[in-house]
């Protein structure tokens, strides 16, 4: 096992680095984060993270914070705790002479071994300090999450009637790397080997060239110690020849929760005190391990709360899952938001807890914004809870949350890694009935029909059903807009402002028309109340016609708000980065589905934006 000295955030491992992802380090060092099974926790108590709503809906028992390195006088129990870590890749070169080497996943930093090539640079054996060989740049991935070396020897031999048989192995191949030439391009990397085989890496990066030379996907998941697995092999032809530093090498698959307060806290504790007192006693009594519903109807009667809300409570604790609520993994995105969505909509928490918003009717502010939103509420308090349950490679793919579990993990362990953060924010309820009108427009679902079928064609869309709604795609890039002027106004930088949806993009099933912009950070910059004061009578007022009026001239128009389709699998219409985009740590959807001209309308007809009438006003 490979331990690196460099700190490391532990929300960093949530994203962008977590298990399966490389993490280049200094000194042209490149590890690999290892599964759960090899993360150490001398005493896991300390590291708990309490958030039911989201265990039940991932189905895990425990949620952990990532360990942190500590000394040994300020927690003796958990001291010099470490996040492990392979060796990958595991081919490397030397700078100086390009020899190659393969090392294991577990193995240090390799050195150069001087092997004394006939022809061009030499490094000296004799030298005391052996130059550090350095990872090979190009890897192979797999779209069904699988990742391995780039096959050196295999190429460089195919079809030159050499085998390779390495010196290690009683052989005499010995590879080696050579660049520069007459091309800076990938035709100017040659691979040697010392049996006389000789070939660049031109062609490799093209669809189908490792299946050309039958090379084929070994299942290998090194962040698991797995560098071969033959009974599971996949022999996935679609592997891809990428640099080991691009973007679709690891994509993060995270889910967050809001911590909501229950709307009778005396109620949740009167259910706990039910199951310790009668728990044992009913689980007795079972029959063909069917608890008695009528006892439980007339527990429930005699203390006033909900019978089948106290029965679920019976069968969670019965399954090691205690806690309220009727969260599972197989509920939707939306259903587990609508719990969320109600408590938003009105005045909740208090000061004491870690939820406190308070609810203000539109009519509390000027008539300039009244007519497009229900209410604002200010989020004087959130706290949130992250946690990574997977990752893809090649392209973000869904998945179901179980399958992404299991590449994680060899064991049997039922915990996964979270950060909690706290924040603050503003959360808007818009008019439901003005959207609905809205929507119905006829210009306006014209306008969509360009983004639907980019949408459906995308991998973002791919599995989704029904049209894609308009109201999500103006809530969306409302909120971007908002966000963009909220770090000019409230002291934030704009990386650091998130939003969280609460619309359908297809369906209209639970009715949710509201978005929260709000702060959520590890550091400094979580809840500095700046946001909130933003949010205020006064001032939210005048940041929302400045965000409106700002957005209806982007300096790339008229080529912005004319395009048909831009942006990633040209899934937007009119937004790019000098008006709509936001940091990738901002934005849901991967700056996807954004659309300027639902705001403000276009140039030849400004009734296609919902918020148009700002704009004369």
């Amino acid at each position: 096992m490979a331990y690196s000295n460099k700190p490391m955030r532990r929300s960093a491992l949530i994203g962008p680095w977590g298990v399966g992802a490389i993490v280049p380090f200094p000194n042209d060092e490149s590890l690999m984060i290892a599964g759960l099974d090899m993360w150490r926790y001398n005493d896991a108590t300390p590291f708990i993270i309490k958030d039911e709503r989201l265990q039940r809906r991932l189905g895990v028992q425990e949620l952990r914070w990532p360990p942190d390195y500590r000394e040994k006088n300020a927690d003796p129990q958990n001291c010099a705790l470490k996040i492990p870590a392979v060796r990958f890749p595991t081919w490397h070169y030397c700078p100086f002479c390009g020899t190659m080497q393969k090392t294991t996943l577990y193995q240090q930093q390799p050195t150069c071994d001087c092997y004394q090539w006939p022809n061009g640079r030499k490094c000296n054996p004799s030298f005391r300090y052996k130059k550090k060989l350095i990872p090979e740049r190009f890897i192979v991935i797999c779209p069904d999450g699988h990742i391995d070396d780039f096959p050196v020897a295999e190429w460089v031999h195919h079809g030159t009637g050499h085998k390779y048989v390495p010196i290690e192995n009683g052989g005499t191949c010995k590879i080696r790397r050579s660049t520069g030439g007459a091309s800076a391009s990938l035709s100017g990397v040659f691979y040697e080997c010392s049996c006389g085989a000789k070939k660049s890496i031109a062609g490799a990066t093209m669809p189908g060239a490792l299946a050309k030379i039958g090379y084929k996907c070994k299942d290998a998941k090194p962040w698991l110690g797995v560098e071969e697995d033959k009974e599971t092999s996949c022999g996935n032809n679609e592997l891809r020849v990428v640099l080991r530093g691009a973007t679709n090498v690891w994509f993060a698959d995270t889910r967050s929760s809001i911590y909501i307060p229950t709307d009778d806290e005396q109620t949740a504790k009167k259910i706990v005190a039910i199951l310790d007192d009668f728990f044992e006693t009913l689980s007795a009594s079972r029959v063909n391990g069917e608890w008695n519903r009528e006892f439980i109807n007339i527990l429930a009667k005699r203390n006033r709360v909900d019978p089948e809300e106290l029965y679920q409570a019976f069968i969670r604790r019965d399954e090691g899952l205690e806690g309220l609520g009727d969260v599972c993994e197989e509920m939707t995105e939306d259903a587990y938001r609508l719990a969320e969505y109600k408590v938003l909509i009105k005045s909740s928490g208090s000061d004491a807890q870690p939820f406190y918003s308070q609810n203000y009717p539109i009519a509390f502010y000027d008539p300039i914004i009244s007519k497009y939103f229900n209410s604002i509420s200010l989020v004087h308090k959130l706290q949130e809870t992250r946690a990574f349950v997977g990752f893809s490679r090649v392209e973000p793919k869904e998945m179901p949350i179980s399958e992404r579990k299991k590449m994680l993990r060899l064991g049997d362990e039922n915990w996964l890694p979270a950060i909690q953060v706290q924040g603050e924010g503003i959360f808007f309820e818009f008019n439901k009935a003005e959207l609905d009108a809205w929507a119905k427009r006829r210009a306006v679902m014209d306008r969509m029909k360009n983004l639907q079928a980019a949408y459906k064609n995308s991998h973002f869309g791919a599995n989704s059903t029904g049209k894609l709604r308009p109201e999500f795609v103006l809530i969306h890039t409302f909120a971007h807009l908002l966000i963009n002027q909220l770090s000019f106004e409230c002291g934030y930088g704009s990386s650091s402002i998130r939003e969280r949806i609460y619309c359908e993009k297809t369906e209209n099933e639970y009715g949710m028309y509201g978005v929260l912009i709000y702060t959520a950070s590890g550091d400094s910059e979580g809840s500095l109340g700046g946001l909130v004061r933003q949010g205020s009578k006064g001032h939210i007022e005048d940041t929302i016609r400045d965000a409106i009026r700002n957005a209806a001239w982007c300096s790339s128009d008229p080529v912005c708000i004319q395009s048909f389709g831009q942006g990633p699998e040209s899934c937007n219409l009119a937004a790019c980065h000098n008006c709509a985009l936001l940091p990738e740590t901002c934005c849901e959807c991967g700056n996807r589905l954004l659309d300027r001209g639902t705001v403000v309308g276009t140039l030849d007809d400004k009734s296609i934006g919902f918020f148009s009438e700002i704009l004369m006003r």
